[in-house]
């Protein structure tokens, strides 16, 4: 599998008929939200190739998105792209939920995850961009993560103006 081969898994699996997909990602957009040139400099800065275009549509109206708020923090290309990125996330999901960095420990889950869930077939974990499963462990234990964001994250209403707070901050 290639460094993005799961990223793409994830959005072939997502397209095949999952009722629902929860997503946390701490230190990056996750990688259904990255706008083209977010990508670009994300890979570019890490010294991967680049990476495939991972967006789909009918994807995204299925999915809850849980961003810690260090990713809107950590900047990637520059203040005009981080602009153009956190628009991007206000435009285009449908359900947001920033952590905010308050949460503390509470949300210092290192590892992005999504938990994707189908009427008629066990659900998948994708883990930090590189691994699919379906054990019983690793299922239970991104349950407990989501159980544990929706505790911790702002709804989405508040997200979303935490999320325009940022556009300001990028915008100057």
């Amino acid at each position: 599998m290639t460094q993005h081969g799961a990223g793409e898994q994830l959005v072939v699996l997502a397209a095949a008929g999952a009722t629902s997909i929860t997503c946390f990602s701490g230190v990056t957009i996750p990688v259904l939200l990255r706008t083209e040139c977010y990508a670009k400099a994300l890979t570019r800065a890490l010294g991967f190739a680049p990476t495939p275009d991972l967006r789909q549509d009918g994807v995204l109206p299925r999915c809850v998105f849980f961003i810690h708020e260090y990713a809107l923090q950590t900047v990637v290309g520059g203040n005009r792209l981080m602009e153009d990125q956190v628009l991007h996330l206000l435009f285009h999901a449908s359900s947001i939920r920033v952590v905010p960095a308050s949460a503390g420990g509470a949300a210092a889950v290192g590892l992005d995850y999504a938990l994707i869930q189908y009427e008629h077939e066990p659900p998948l974990v994708y883990l930090a961009n590189w691994t699919l499963a379906s054990d019983a462990p690793t299922v239970e234990r991104a349950v407990h993560i989501f159980q544990r964001m929706h505790a911790v994250a702002l709804d989405n209403e508040r997200s979303r103006d935490v999320l325009m707070e940022y556009v300001a901050v990028y915008d100057r």
